[in-house]
């Protein structure tokens, strides 16, 4: 647990430490990199301004601690492209991200787990197999392709769901007919980050359920004439949560990063899209701050995970009360 605390900080600490060194190292000069701006647009007297602003004419360690303290005080710099604070870009950003983000993880890990358990015990049927196939092909397909293809068929062709965006240019009126008007757009991002996110965690699940079928403990219950299901669930199961979740928390990195794209073609104005518009323009204030943030995010669902599993397995928590 310490030792899992210590590595968190460690990561956090090294991004942070490139966040800063980010716009530094880059060819050019510093003061035009930090605003994001050509040498062609600045007058002498702004050049100036954004010199004082920024301090990239103090020395290394005083801009780092600056830096820092920045952070610390929730100060994630100034975007001059957007003309506002980066910390402000980003709180109207991330909810957006997150209620695309949050649902795909439920999702995704509720999914893999039934799904898996069902199958590893009947591993070597024809169900299995059809099932497995279906995940390793939906696996190798590109996240953006995914996208287009069910845009292509749910709102071309049938016209069930929405294609973009999180809620209609005209919201319809009362609590109900918003909430739905947003659960439909919110159906098809989320479904492209699930589909791409079960496969790993259920051919995990697959393979350990099925590995244990053999074991004395399922065959006694299996002498007892218990079914399936149940052995999977009540007996199986408790044995396999704790790489379950710690598959689920490292699965969060790839949901983070996968919001870049998916916001993008649903045209969701997300952390993803703010990061893809930072990329674009050079605003490297934006840039970092979002950098920080998804690192943030990922290095929590981390912490978690190993709070989680030291509740779930009984041999972690004997280790935590001897230390």
């Amino acid at each position: 647990m310490k030792k899992g605390l210590l590595t968190s900080l460690a990561c956090l600490l090294l991004i942070t430490v490139f966040n800063f060194a980010l716009p530094r190292l880059m060819p050019g000069d510093t003061v035009l990199m930090l605003v994001g701006m050509d040498e062609a647009q600045v007058s002498e007297q702004e050049y100036a301004y954004y010199l004082e602003k920024t301090g990239a004419d103090r020395p290394l360690p005083e801009q780092f601690g600056d830096y820092l303290f920045g952070i610390f005080t929730g100060d994630l710099g100034y975007s001059y492209h957007h003309n506002a604070p980066v910390g402000r870009l980003i709180r109207e950003r991330l909810p957006a991200t997150l209620s695309i983000a949050v649902p795909a993880v439920v999702l995704s890990a509720g999914i893999a787990l039934v799904l898996g358990c069902l199958m590893g015990m009947k591993r070597g049927s024809a169900v299995e197999s059809a099932v497995t196939a279906v995940q390793i092909v939906a696996d190798a397909i590109p996240a953006f392709l995914l996208a287009l293809l069910l845009i292509l068929l749910f709102s071309f062709r049938l016209g069930w769901l929405p294609m973009g965006q999180l809620a209609s240019l005209r919201v319809p009126e009362g609590p109900f007919a918003a909430l739905l008007d947003r659960t439909l757009h919110l159906i098809l991002p989320v479904a492209t980050l699930v589909i791409g996110a079960v496969p790993g965690k259920y051919l995990m699940v697959c393979g350990t359920v099925a590995r244990q079928r053999n074991e004395k403990y399922v065959l006694y219950a299996r002498s007892r004439g218990l079914s399936d299901a149940r052995i999977a669930f009540c007996h199986i199961l408790p044995n396999i949560c704790q790489p379950f979740v710690a598959m689920v928390g490292m699965n969060v990195g790839f949901l983070v990063s996968g919001s870049l794209v998916i916001e993008t073609i649903f045209s969701i104005k997300g952390m993803g899209s703010l990061l893809s518009a930072a990329i674009t323009a050079r605003d490297y204030p934006v840039l970092q701050g979002c950098l920080f943030v998804s690192a943030l995010v990922v290095v929590a669902a981390n912490l978690v995970t190993d709070v989680v599993c030291v509740l779930l397995d009984p041999k972690v928590r004997c280790r935590v009360h001897e230390a």
